[in-house]
């Protein structure tokens, strides 16, 4: 067959791809980083063939955690399954809604988080195609030709730990030759998912795990005990404030007992002091979520409450 027969052959054989439109602005190829808020919306374009069926998927883990390091360092599998969106049948364009069906929701903070996407269509000659879903797969996890769409809080360091909800804790997350699970939107563990949100800031930071996230984010303070009340204290048995001159909203905790990291979220009653009420953001053995640091078995005392420089 000629060159340029064949050339012609082949660009004119059916595809589609998925694109992507936010707040009415013209639709792109990629994966989408957006703000809570923001009016995401997919498109389906479909070239050389005219549609019969279309079909919408959320392609959502249905892994709560993963260990990377048993026997020794390894990508652990993550599993996936197709999620219909029948609200969107026999469309072209579907809101891209990262609302979980699978993995738990994160009830205070609806609306945010990872999921990826895909259309299948069948045309008006018989013939499927679709784009790439549960079949791309490596390093354990959906490859970067699978549609994401990422929906944050907002554009703080807090904003962007949320980019991870939805994803599955994984032991060992970053991976060696840059191949990291957790840029990839795979998933993270305790460390990385603190990491990850200052590098999504554009600020130096490099992953590492619990024993080492101190070199880049210094101690502030460090509470050694609870009083009856569960407000933590110092080593000088003084109550640690929370506000000005004490810790604050996205300070690192760090928990050497249980080689656990966090990241502090919001001083609940009793305010103005640290206590185990109060709430962080992380992932321990489950997938990301908020809740009360006494309520969580991977908080230990000491609570060291670290602090990565100001820009």
């Amino acid at each position: 067959m000629p060159p340029a027969l064949l050339l012609s052959l082949l660009c004119a054989a059916p595809s589609v791809e998925l694109l992507t439109r936010v707040d009415g602005a013209a639709p792109t190829a990629g994966w989408v980083y957006a703000r809570l808020g923001q009016r995401v919306v997919l498109e389906a374009s479909l070239r050389g063939a005219t549609a019969k069926t279309v079909r919408w998927f959320k392609l959502e883990p249905t892994t709560l955690s993963a260990d990377n390091t048993q026997p020794e360092f390894h990508f652990a599998s993550i599993g996936y399954q197709a999620t219909a969106m029948p609200a969107c049948d026999d469309r072209l364009s579907c809101p891209a809604d990262v609302t979980p069906s699978v993995l738990p929701a994160v009830a205070q903070l609806a609306g945010v988080g990872t999921m990826g996407f895909q259309v299948v269509i069948t045309t008006g000659a018989g013939a499927t195609m679709s784009t790439p879903g549960l079949e791309a797969v490596k390093y354990g996890g959906l490859t970067r030709t699978v549609q994401r769409v990422t929906v944050r809080l907002d554009d703080s360091y807090l904003g962007y730990v949320t980019e991870l909800f939805n994803t599955p804790y994984i032991f060992g997350s970053a991976g060696p030759d840059g191949r990291n699970q957790t840029d990839l939107l795979i998933g993270a563990d305790c460390a990385d998912l603190a990491v990850y949100a200052r590098r999504r800031q554009g600020l130096k930071a490099q992953y590492t795990s619990s024993y080492g996230i101190d070199r880049q984010a210094p101690e502030r303070h460090r509470a050694v005990s609870l009083d009856e009340h569960g407000v933590a204290l110092d080593e000088r048995g003084r109550r640690v404030k929370f506000g000005e001159g004490g810790v604050r909203e996205g300070d690192v905790l760090h928990f050497p007992g249980s080689r656990h990291v966090a990241v502090l979220w919001k001083d609940v009653e009793p305010l103005g002091v640290l206590d185990a009420n109060d709430l962080m953001i992380h992932t321990c053995w489950a997938p990301p979520t908020i809740e009360a640091i006494g309520g969580s078995h991977c908080a230990s005392l000491p609570w060291r409450v670290l602090r990565f420089p100001q820009p």
